[in-house]
């Protein structure tokens, strides 16, 4: 059994197990790295739970012993250290057979494919599910590390520019999560993160929703440490034969959402596409 196969029946059980069980489950969804690396001793210290428990949540989940759920935990963080270097001799590989040309129709092709995903009637459905609850909040803030973080300022910049109030998590010295401080229930925070998914992006998730924020994730599996924390998701592939994954997608549902959004805004939105306009102009913006 694969890392991400377990991750996915571990979801699907975690409701009908008791209390401390769903204690360790939880410990172990939003920890994966420790798993592979801490003493069973360790990992039930910080999951607030006895060793026998997480033994047990092993035997639950039809493995022998909480020894057999690290090592599958740790063969999974190898494979992740090295995914990025393989894929990238992979890539190199590629294009000595075939050329740039056949490089670039394998990266298109994917894009295409995974635009298609997002057509479908189910996708769809979980895009403006997400566009309503954010167009219900007063404000939305917007979190997104590394790969994300683009996808995160560019939701941002295209909703304030037709007058959104939102605000993106960011700023010098690591300021950015500051204004968390002023949110609470009724507003909602976007959360974007993929595969290697950042520490930082799940805590911020965590304490956004103690304040009482709706989550709205954007994140690419079912097993994504944001999926149980966020009321509406919406899935974006990641895949790419290049040697690092495609956040195109994510992009494309970005733009859904703010376009969405200032139609719902109707007439303040065009307003303030308006005043943003006679500002292009007045400072000479654009050529």
């Amino acid at each position: 059994m694969s890392e991400p196969a377990f991750r996915s029946r571990l979801l699907e059980a975690y409701q009908a197990m008791p209390r401390q069980l769903r204690a360790a489950a939880q410990w172990v969804l939003d920890n994966p790295r420790d798993v592979a690396l801490l003493t069973m001793r360790e990992q039930a210290r910080r999951a607030g739970v006895t060793p026998a428990s997480m033994t047990r949540l092993a035997q639950r989940m039809g493995l022998d012993g909480y020894e057999n759920l690290r090592a599958l935990h740790a063969e999974s963080l190898r494979r992740g250290e090295t995914e990025f270097s393989d894929k990238a001799g992979a890539l190199v590989e590629r294009r000595r057979q075939g050329g740039d040309g056949a490089l670039a129709f394998d990266l298109m092709e994917t894009l295409e494919r995974h635009l298609a995903a997002l057509c479908r009637p189910a996708a769809i459905e979980d895009v403006t599910k997400a566009a309503a609850m954010l167009a219900a909040a007063g404000r939305i803030h917007v979190l997104g590390y590394r790969s994300s973080y683009t996808v995160a300022c560019h939701f941002a910049y295209v909703y304030g520019l037709a007058g959104g109030a939102v605000r993106l998590l960011d700023g010098p010295g690591g300021t950015g999560p500051d204004a968390l401080r002023e949110a609470g229930q009724g507003d909602a925070l976007l959360a974007i993160s993929v595969k290697p998914y950042t520490r930082a992006a799940v805590e911020l998730a965590d304490y956004a929703l103690a304040r009482g924020l709706d989550i709205v994730a954007i994140t690419d599996s079912v097993v994504s440490p944001l999926v149980a924390r966020a009321r509406a998701v919406i899935i974006v592939p990641t895949e790419s034969p290049s040697f690092f994954h495609t956040m195109a997608p994510a992009f494309a549902v970005a733009e859904a959402l703010a376009a969405i959004l200032a139609a719902t805004a109707g007439d303040e939105a065009l307003a303030a596409v308006r005043a943003m306009e006679r500002q292009f102009k007045a400072l000479s913006t654009h050529i």
